[in-house]
């Protein structure tokens, strides 16, 4: 009888202890589940070509090439090109500057200003002159024109945008 109720005490430990292994990886999912993003970027600029695709089960990722904007900074005095990609109220902008002009904070300032006043629902507006990035993006560009699936390169994408501008959110 002792052996017994020896076996029937552990039995009921064991799957006590499986049923609380079993909650924490029902939480875990559920956390997982819970902390899923969905980005969701709309086409707002006049005239620029648009990709999406869905890249995950339920998220949507559109972006937008911006040549009227460009077009605007290519009219600068200081930058000698521009390309402008536009996510969401973000807009992304890699310029190159004429020979002798100077890349400064002020300068960078002057062309999101200029990048404001050409669309005002733009909340971030994040200038680089990295040889780098202008590069990607100019390549990025091509490829939304060519209406090629962002799905491609949202990532590598959104990677490039978080090495140069480590505090876009």
């Amino acid at each position: 009888m002792t052996k017994m109720l020896r076996a029937l005490a552990t039995l009921l430990i064991i799957f006590s202890l499986m049923g609380c292994g079993m909650k924490k990886t029902e939480e875990v999912k559920e956390n997982a589940m819970g902390t899923e993003t969905e980005t969701i970027v709309k086409d707002e600029v006049g005239k620029e070509s648009t990709t999406d695709t869905n890249l995950d089960k339920e998220e949507n990722h559109k972006l937008a090439v911006a040549d009227d904007v460009a077009d605007k900074l290519v009219k600068m005095e200081d930058v000698e090109s521009a390309n402008v990609i536009v996510t969401d109220t973000n807009a992304y902008v890699a310029v190159v500057l004429k020979e002798g002009a100077n890349g400064s904070e002020a300068t960078e300032n002057k062309i999101a200003d200029e990048v404001r006043s050409t669309n005002a629902t733009f909340k971030n507006v994040y200038v680089s002159m990295n040889p780098d990035f202008v590069k990607q993006m100019n390549e990025y560009g091509t490829k939304i024109r060519a209406n090629e699936p962002v799905e491609g390169f949202f990532t590598e994408f959104s990677d490039a945008v978080k090495r140069v501008f480590p505090d876009a959110h």
